[in-house]
């Protein structure tokens, strides 16, 4: 798993908020550190980071597989046009 720096998450995340949905988060915020204890702080904070709004938005050309990926995939495989039942035998 990789390490990130929780206080440079947050600060990425704030970046990407409006003006209701910080002030909306700040009083969560505010509400939590009163009533959580550091460790239960971090991983109240670390919860809120993976969810939306505040997670990083989706990028879909993350999930594109170019042609030349696809032709490399389709070489590999063992099946063939005329493999109906996929090498199974049934």
């Amino acid at each position: 798993m990789r390490r990130t720096d929780l206080t440079d998450a947050t600060m990425q995340a704030w970046a990407r908020l409006n003006e209701p949905q910080r002030q909306r988060f700040f009083e969560m915020f505010l509400n939590a550190t009163l009533r959580l204890d550091a460790l239960a702080l971090r991983a109240w904070l670390w919860r809120r980071l993976q969810n939306p709004p505040l997670a990083a938005p989706i990028d879909p050309t993350r999930f594109t597989i170019s042609d030349a990926d696809m032709a490399a995939l389709l070489n590999k495989l063992p099946l063939r046009a005329d493999d109906a039942d996929g090498g199974t035998g049934l």
